[in-house]
């Protein structure tokens, strides 16, 4: 492996192991020490890619992030129609948490609520991606498929905050396997959703009404009179 290939590997080894121990202990509880020893490398070696344990901490949602962007920005171009856009970028964000649950666990419940965070390069990775599902939601308004009344950033918040809802509530919960398929549920979730800021498309049916003249009329009620009146049974006469 050649130098740069062998620092990169060991960068991301240090990535990895920082991921399961802050995941596992908690940000506050856990060491360069035992990163380190899971990483197998020396505590030097953490400290010359990542200056401080925050910054080691911080540098974890960018990489994942930025690689899961990578790899959802390869199929986009490929799905027609910004619902299906939507559910695609859904379900990758789902597939994400189920399959790394690690970083589910870190991303949720560790770093959305810590403000310095916020102001770091890998929030800006993260969003990036919420950005993508944005212009796919905008897409939608902007050709009818979703109401105009309704904002792109309300809509967003209601697709990932169930979302993310979800699986806090599983990580709550110590992670049940029968409630582990968060998947299963997406088309459920994106209907009870979607159903409400899908835009009311007008029935297909055309009615026509015609105003037809007066003359018209009148000579339609005669006709349709004198046919009665040829129809109607005459009455029996009665011999006095």
């Amino acid at each position: 492996m050649s130098a740069p290939n062998a620092k990169e590997g060991r960068k991301d080894r240090i990535i990895e192991a920082a991921l399961r121990i802050f995941a596992g202990k908690g940000f506050q509880e856990a060491t360069i020490a035992e990163i380190s020893r899971e990483a197998e490398v020396s505590e030097p070696t953490v400290y010359e890619h990542f200056g401080t344990k925050e910054e080691l901490l911080f540098a974890i949602p960018e990489k994942i992030t930025r690689d899961s962007i990578e790899e959802m920005e390869k199929i986009l171009d490929f799905i027609q129609g910004a619902e299906a856009r939507v559910r695609a970028i859904l379900r990758a964000y789902i597939r994400l948490y189920q399959t790394n649950p690690d970083y589910a666990a870190l991303a949720l419940l560790q770093l959305s609520p810590n403000k310095r965070f916020r102001q770091t390069r890998a929030h800006g990775s993260i969003r990036r991606a919420a950005h993508i599902l944005l212009d796919a939601i905008k897409e939608g308004v902007a050709d009818g498929t979703f109401r105009q009344n309704v904002g792109p950033y309300l809509i967003r918040s209601m697709l990932l905050g169930c979302i993310e809802h979800m699986f806090i509530h599983w990580h709550v919960q110590g992670k049940p396997e029968e409630k582990a398929d968060i998947l299963n549920r997406l088309d459920a979730i994106m209907d009870i959703i979607l159903d409400g800021v899908r835009s009311k498309r007008q029935p297909q049916d055309l009615t026509i009404h015609i105003e037809l003249p007066a003359t018209v009329k009148f000579q339609e009620r005669h006709r349709a009179g004198v046919k009665r009146a040829s129809v109607a049974p005459r009455k029996k006469e009665t011999k006095k």
